[in-house]
Parts: C-alpha cells; sequence; structure tokens
C-alpha cells in the first residue's frame, strides 16, 4: 500500500477504490465493486479502442459515428454520475446495507452492458 494515496485513472475507478477501502463496506458490497473496478477497464479499452480505430465514410456516416460516440461517453459519465450519488448517500447513512448493496449491483449490471453496447452502435 502507499500510505493511503491512490493513483486514480478515473472517476469509477475512484469511486470503487473508496468502497473497496472504507468502513463502510460490506463483504458483498467490496466483492461488487471489485466487479466494478474489472467492468470499468472493459469500458477503457472499448473507448481506446474506438480512439484508434480508423473510420471512413462520407462526413454524414463520420458525423453520425461522432455523435454516436458522444451520446454514449454521455451515458456512461451518468453511470458515473449515479454511482458517486449513491456512494455520497451511503457514507452520510442515508442507506443502508442492503439498499447500498441492491443499488450498487444495478450500477454495475449497467456498467457491464456498456462496453458491447457501445461497440455495437458506433458499427
Amino acid at each position: 500500500m502507499t500510505d493511503g494515496l491512490v493513483v486514480r485513472n478515473s472517476r469509477l475507478l475512484g469511486l470503487f477504490t473508496e468502497i473497496v477501502q472504507g468502513p463502510e463496506g460490506t463483504r458483498r458490497a467490496v466483492e461488487a465493486a471489485g466487479r466494478g473496478i474489472a467492468a470499468e477497464a472493459r469500458c477503457t479499452l472499448a473507448i481506446l479502442a474506438d480512439k484508434l480505430t480508423i473510420r471512413s465514410g462520407s462526413a454524414d456516416e463520420l458525423l453520425q459515428s461522432a455523435l454516436a460516440s458522444a451520446d454514449r461517453l454521455m451515458e456512461l459519465g451518468a453511470i458515473e454520475d449515479d454511482l458517486s450519488e449513491l456512494w455520497s448517500r451511503r457514507r452520510e447513512g442515508d442507506l443502508g446495507d442492503d439498499a447500498f448493496e441492491a443499488g450498487l449491483e444495478q450500477i454495475i449490471m449497467r456498467l457491464d452492458a456498456w462496453p458491447g453496447s457501445y461497440s455495437r452502435e458506433l458499427s
């Protein structure tokens, strides 16, 4: 460990790390956060793969592809916002274990589904 100093490459990674390290984390929440870290990595790889893809087509097709990419990134941002809100409510004591774990599972399901829909949308 690095005396509490954690390098954060993304907002999602930072939030999941806080859940794992925080005293509020139950065993189920820590396990879910671990799955969330893996899901976040898949999202990052999907974004990088898209950035490295050379596209061809008409100006309209390229514009549609860029707009679809922007929409999907906004969806990922909404997932981040939902996780941030859920974690904030948990730290403030507004959510019990069961409600927090259920909310966390829902967010991770959305995160797990995101890279596949991102790839299909941009094809």
